[in-house]
């Protein structure tokens, strides 16, 4: 605030009164028939005022929630890729397996191999020309809880694993990660596992000390699959929850070494599991993004100007988007009798943002918040992109479009504080990512307009 504002506080309400009066008054000069102003308007006329008001402010700022949990995912992630604007994403995933129904191997049991099966599906978040390791297994030391939420956010739930891995790939023994590429049409992974972990298994099967499940999470509280330390590929999502993911223990008999015996410790019978999700942002080319979310009771948001003029909104790392109308009130200068027909929001994606290494931008969500940006309420679901030829740039633009016609006349009403509105992304357990431009972005101008009528 300046140092007139400060010191003229009424001048300033003043002059924002008379700017707001003067383009009223050109709206409605302009605005003399229905077509002009909106459909369902009525015509200017001595008893009835119709008025579009497209220069109320807006703020904008970016939010960090990293409260977002992923033990109710049915995902698993796991990967890395240095987003330029975000900066480099790192995916990791942990899950207890399910000991089988019968797990009783015959004495004479011989082993043979042991196998880990992912099932991805065809999301993928980075550059998958590339190769990179598909996953490093390692030993969970600790159990995944049965009674709490587990988050994609380090800061709250530590993934607690063993630093050797679980893996026999090397010729010369060394558990060394394949390396491959991450295609999208690459629907089931199968990873060989340590022999000496396979034979443990199989021998405490044939002593009798793995009858329960509580006998399986006491020797094994579960596996995590990270990435490699140097990949810089892509993050790959998987089923949590298929009923073919899971550890595959393969063994014979003496007397038949032909037929192979399995024995399936699945994801889906162990049924708990946890996905993790870290941005490293010494690299992001969008500056001053919140790093890590403040008092539980206070999410600061870091304004759109000192993110040039740029917000943005992305699920699994828990980034939001807040617009506050702070002048909203001042449409009661115009009289009580105001009647808001259509209020719309624009929100236009830079194409710069969107890139072959990106997914397609996610709907939205939008909620009510408070003053401290914790959503109280639902206020609009499942806002999808548009795509067509702006009239501004004569080139293809993505942009979203929601009403809050409602919103703005329950503020005016006094049934609703005017806390502004919080957007999420309607997948926030995906990092699907979208970044619209600001309310003083020249180029991607997020825009309300107001129509609304007064009668005499």
């Amino acid at each position: 605030m300046s140092r007139s504002s400060k010191a003229y506080p009424a001048l300033a309400a003043w002059g924002r009164l008379l700017a707001l009066l003067s383009l009223v008054a050109v709206a409605a000069s302009c605005t003399n028939t229905v077509s002009d102003i909106g459909v369902g308007l009525p015509d200017a006329n001595t008893d009835t005022g119709a008025f579009l008001i497209d220069t109320l402010t807006v703020r904008a700022s970016t939010v960090l929630r990293d409260s977002v949990p992923s033990s109710n995912s049915t995902y698993l992630f796991v990967g890395q890729y240095t987003d330029p604007l975000l900066g480099k994403l790192t995916a990791r995933s942990a899950f207890r397996l399910g000991l089988p129904s019968t797990y009783a191997p015959d004495p004479t049991a011989v082993f043979d191999s042991i196998t880990l099966i992912l099932k991805p599906d065809g999301y993928r978040y980075g550059d998958t020309t590339k190769t990179q390791a598909l996953v490093e297994v390692h030993r969970l030391l600790s159990p995944i809880s049965s009674t709490q939420f587990s988050f994609t956010s380090p800061r709250l739930t530590k993934m607690d694993y063993d630093s050797v891995n679980l893996l026999n790939y090397s010729a010369s023994g060394g558990n060394v990660a394949p390396v491959g590429r991450a295609r999208p049409n690459l629907r089931t992974l199968r990873v060989p596992l340590d022999r000496t972990f396979g034979r443990t298994l199989l021998t405490m099967g044939q002593a009798g000390r793995l009858s329960t499940q509580d006998d399986l999470d006491a020797y094994l509280p579960g596996l995590a699959i990270t990435p490699a330390t140097n990949d810089e590929a892509a993050l790959v999502r998987l089923s949590a929850t298929a009923t073919d993911a899971g550890v595959n223990l393969y063994y014979h008999l003496p007397t038949d070494p032909t037929t192979v015996i399995t024995s399936s410790f699945s994801l889906a019978a162990g049924g708990r599991h946890f996905f993790q999700m870290r941005a490293n942002r010494t690299t992001a080319a969008i500056t001053n993004l919140p790093r890590t979310a403040q008092q539980a009771t206070s999410l600061q948001g870091v304004p759109s100007s000192r993110t040039g003029e740029r917000i943005i909104i992305e699920g699994a790392l828990g980034l939001q988007t807040r617009l506050e109308f702070p002048y909203l009130l001042d449409l009661r200068q115009f009289g009580n009798n105001l009647t808001v027909t259509n209020a719309q929001i624009t929100a236009s994606v830079p194409n710069s943002t969107l890139t072959p290494f990106v997914p397609l931008v996610p709907a939205l969500n939008i909620f009510y918040t408070d003053a401290n940006n914790h959503p109280t309420g639902v206020y609009q679901t499942s806002i999808a992109y548009n795509t067509g030829i702006s009239t501004t740039t004569g080139i293809e633009q993505t942009t979203y479009n929601w009403s809050v016609t409602s919103y703005i006349q329950s503020v005016l009403r006094n049934n609703a504080p005017n806390n502004g509105l919080l957007l999420g992304s309607s997948t926030p357990d995906v990092p699907s990512r979208v970044i619209l431009g600001g309310p003083r972005n020249v180029q991607n101008k997020l825009g309300l307009r107001v129509y609304f009528i007064r009668v005499q």
